[in-house]
């Protein structure tokens, strides 16, 4: 049997005790001796019988210094003998004290039923120590007290103490509380009223000590116990579970229940407990634990007593269970608004739960003005933001006080509250984009929110000039919108610094407080919640105290929360309400008042035409969007800048917005694309030149990596040169896929860039774009214009400049004509054509035979064909040849072009297989031809 007393206690300070002296009441046999030995020498020597009186003397002296000792003694002896008698009380005073302070130690500690009664704060109360044990009534307990300094009292003069105060166990606490560990099994016998009586008590003793969620009340119940099932306890699932009327026990939670109480019978049993009656009526049971047998005074109830214990505390937890809705806000915010118009500007009472069983309210501005609330997952956490953003709206109207809700653990924490007419917009996880936008936005918010009250002549928002709702920013899961979004951090720091005055407040939501609310935070937000804090740190960092910490998971603490106001000394308990759907369906029916415009505006559209008319200033590009600024105007270039790059991927817009800025230009004098490299190769070379007007090139890396290398290389000069003398009245208009290699350097000499859409982070990286940009799934025109967000506008397709005639087609002149071209399907087809027009088409070993050419009739055409092999053996009549007449190199051979013509610069780009080459005439420059 566990003694409730706990382990022996000293008792101190005491009275230091001390033993009576005893005085020495002997004859002094050798003082007495020595005087007469000396007197009788004396007379032996002198003769004298006056010296024998001397002998006589010193017994005499003896005698009377025995006497007046024995009187001395006595009287020290009576004098200690009252200071030992009144030590010996006081001990026993200070010991029957202990007893008594120990007893109502143990009651205050284990209290039983009627004590639970009494006082109702102490019911489902958790109390270290108290929840592991059960009381089974009381009794007379053994206890052990030692104290100091008792070896000095003589057992004569107090026995009972020095055998109390000898031992373990040596008192007993009378009227004590007995109790048994909460384990294993318990077995009760005896008459069978008693037997019930005894359980009945043991189990109410239990649902009072425990609340539902903590306990459950498990198994088969037997006859006369169908009281059970109005407990709460029955059918609450617990995290322990007690089970009635098991076959055999076991010692130990082992299997589904953590202890037994087997009714009427007790094999296997770990503490057995026997019933009986004395001749008096009253019950009386022996208690064995299988080390000691202890004899108590049971509890017992009634059936009756038990059924109404069970009604009492059933309709406790349904005013305060959060469980299904049982506790619901509409039956503590009642059918009717409580608010005047109005009255929003000053105050925000809601009502959010109970507090012993009464409505809790609080008042967001004079208890805030921000809040900060912290919960575990499956404390509560959520429901409790729902339940205080729906009793703001059933309080007050659209017209004062208004929400932005932000959830950043899924997406549907507030998916319930859409429907009211204050929700100004619900931001999600799901939507990155829109929620970092929207939450950027409150920044104007605050810009306008100032501009409003100083237009309006007031400081504060309470002082009702300005025509302003009151703002409240609801975040859910704070920390996970920092983790992704880190620097709006300094935002809700500004919000909670300046809000109070503008009517914004913050109520911020996070399952952890230490690391994710800084210093600034917390000096701001002085109404704290807490449902279940992760630790003891942050437990103190929200209440001061280490409360938050010690509620228990489980269903039963969900919704259970301590509340901590500036002006409150300790946390308050409180228990939080649950708002339904229906609930919120009325709120939204009740309001007559449309929904309210959000603080911020919408997303940008995916298409947008090109405004009508001119500006003779400015070339747009797009609508951009700037919620910090709330606002979405018309942006774009000088008509004075040098020029823009586009970058994007391929279906990102990049022409689009070329399209667009050239049809404000008007005339374009050139258009370079990838679409007809050899037009694209001799626009460059005629603008870098003579430049007159505007320039567009799109796609100009896919540009520069199809020409071959020799031209990419010039082709980049002549962007860059063209780059260079773009100015006023002349931009250069630039489009790419990715920003790398040669094409860099052109885009660096343009002042503005855009970036559109990219496939891969990299390129985007690579592009000058910041890593927080990047999204690879924007929409086609959607893009930064040098850092602003735009959506492109569209304009009808421009002008893409003076194109250059097609070649007309080359047929050999009469003559001889030199061919310079290798043995291929084009050269063939070439050859076909020609012949079939009646010219002569032979070889250099046939045409030159003797050293010179044949001779032709007049009129005729001779073509002499060969490879560049074949003409470099006839070298010398080769030069003497390209003077005289054409020399048409194929451009297959143009690996020997700088051979065989003997000319160093490039001629005009000419691709292989597309029946052309280059004609080179005497006193003239060479040219691309078409053959046919």
């Amino acid at each position: 049997m566990r003694s409730p007393s706990g382990t022996a206690q000293r008792l101190s300070p005491v009275t230091k005790l001390r033993a009576p002296a005893r005085a020495a009441t002997g004859l002094p046999i050798l003082a007495t001796a020595v005087p007469v030995l000396g007197a009788v020498a004396l007379w032996a020597v002198t003769g004298s019988v006056l010296s024998l009186w001397f002998a006589a003397l010193a017994p005499m002296m003896a005698v009377a210094g025995f006497g007046d000792r024995v009187w001395a003694a006595r009287r020290a002896r009576r004098r200690d003998d009252a200071v030992a008698e009144a030590d010996s009380a006081s001990l026993s005073a200070a010991i029957e004290k202990e007893v008594v302070r120990r007893r109502d130690r143990a009651w205050r500690a284990w209290p039983d039923i009627r004590r639970l009664l009494e006082n109702p704060e102490e019911v489902w109360r958790e109390v270290e120590g108290r929840q592991g044990h059960l009381v089974l009534g009381s009794g007379d307990i053994p206890i052990t007290v030692a104290a100091e300094h008792v070896s000095d009292l003589r057992a004569e003069f107090a026995p009972e103490v020095a055998a109390r105060t000898a031992g373990t166990p040596n008192l007993t606490m009378p009227d004590a509380p007995a109790t048994v560990p909460l384990r294993g099994s318990l077995a009760v016998v005896g008459p069978e009223p008693l037997v019930a009586g005894a359980v009945r008590a043991m189990l109410v003793q239990l649902c009072l000590v425990h609340p539902p969620g903590d306990l459950e009340i498990t198994g088969d119940l037997p006859g006369g116990f169908s009281w059970v099932e109005e407990l709460p306890h029955r059918f609450t699932p617990g995290q322990h579970r007690i089970a009635l009327d098991v076959s055999s026990g076991w010692d130990g939670p082992v299997g589904e229940v953590d202890a037994s109480i087997l009714i009427g019978r007790g094999g296997g049993a770990g503490v057995r407990v026997v019933l009986g009656q004395r001749a008096t009526g009253s019950a009386h049971a022996t208690v064995d634990t299988g080390e000691d047998s202890l004899e108590i005074r049971p509890q017992m109830l009634s059936e009756f007593q038990a059924s109404l214990l069970a009604r009492s505390l059933r309709e406790k937890i349904s005013r305060t269970a959060m469980d299904s809705g049982e506790l619901a806000l509409d039956g503590l915010v009642g059918p009717h608004r409580a608010s005047e118009p109005g009255a929003g500007a000053r105050s925000l009472v809601s009502v959010i739960g109970t507090s012993n069983a009464s409505a809790f309210c609080l008042d967001l501005v004079s208890d805030g003005p921000h809040a900060l609330v912290v919960g575990t997952t499956g404390s509560g956490k959520s429901e409790l933001l729902r339940t205080w953003v729906a009793s703001l709206a059933a309080h007050y109207s659209p017209e004062d006080v208004v929400f932005v809700l932000a959830d950043f653990k899924g997406g549907t924490a507030f998916s319930s509250l859409r429907r009211l007419p204050h929700v100004t917009g619900v931001l999600t996880d799901l939507d990155e984009a829109a929620a970092t936008r929207g939450i950027e936005s409150l920044r104007a918010e605050v810009r306008r929110r100032e501009g409003v009250l100083a237009a309006a002549g007031v400081r504060d928002i309470a002082e009702g000039a300005a025509d302003l709702p009151r703002l409240v920013v609801v975040v859910d899961e704070f920390a996970a919108l920092l983790s992704s979004h880190s620097e709006l951090a300094n935002l809700f720091i500004d919000l909670t610094a300046r809000g109070r005055a503008l009517g914004i407040h913050v109520i911020l939501g996070t399952q952890r407080a230490t690391g994710v609310f800084r210093e600034a935070l917390l000096a701001n937000c002085l109404l704290r919640v807490v449902l279940r804090a992760a630790d003891v740190a942050d437990s103190r960092l929200m209440l001061g105290d280490d409360s938050g910490c010690r509620v228990p998971a489980g269903v039963r603490s969900a919704g259970s929360a301590l509340v901590r106001r500036a002006t409150d000394h300790r946390p308050v308990p409180i228990r939080v309400a649950l708002v339904g759907d229906e609930f919120v369906s009325r709120i939204a029916a009740r309001s007559e008042a449309a929904p309210v415009q959000a603080p911020w505006l919408e997303p940008l559209p995916v298409t947008v035409a090109l405004p009508g008319g001119r500006n003779d200033d400015t070339l747009l590009i797009g609508l951009a969007d700037e919620p910090h600024l709330q606002r979405q105007e018309p942006v774009g270039i000088a008509r004075s800048v040098r020029g823009l790059c586009v970058v994007g991927a391929a279906g990102s817009g990049v022409t689009t917005a070329l399209q667009t800025v050239a049809a404000q230009i008007g005339e374009v004098e050139a258009w370079v694309d990838s679409d007809d490299l050899e037009r694209a190769w001799d626009v460059l070379n005629r603008v870098a030149v003579t430049r007159r007007g505007a320039v567009v090139v799109d796609d100009a890396d896919a540009v520069l990596a199809a020409l071959p290398s020799e031209y990419a290389h010039v082709a980049a000069g002549l962007l860059e040169t063209i780059a260079r003398s773009s100015g006023e009245g002349h931009p250069f208009l630039l489009g790419l896929e990715r920003l790398a290699g040669p094409i860099a350097r052109v885009a660096d000499l343009l002042p503005h860039r855009l970036l559109l859409r990219h496939s891969q982070r990299s390129d985007y990286l690579s592009a000058g774009g910041v890593p927080g940009h990047c999204d690879p799934t924007a929409s086609a025109g959607r893009g930064r214009l040098d850092g602003t967000l735009v959506q492109v506008f569209q304009a009808e397709t421009a002008s893409r400049g003076v194109r250059v005639p097609n070649e007309s087609t080359w047929r050999p002149p009469a003559g001889l004509t030199c061919w310079v071209t290798r043995a291929t399907p084009g050269a063939e087809r070439i050859q076909e054509q020609w012949l079939a027009r009646d010219v002569v088409v032979t070889g250099p070993d046939h045409a030159l035979a003797g050293g010179s050419p044949q001779a032709l009739e007049p009129g005729r055409s001779l073509v002499v064909r060969a490879e560049p092999e074949q003409w470099q053996r006839f070298w010398t009549t080769l030069t003497t040849l390209r003077a005289q007449g054409p020399l048409l190199v194929d451009p297959s051979c143009a690996a020997e072009y700088r051979i065989l013509t003997g000319r160093r610069e490039l001629p005009p780009l000419c691709l292989p297989g597309a029946l052309r080459g280059w004609l080179l005439e005497p006193g003239r420059e060479v040219s691309r031809v078409r053959l046919g």
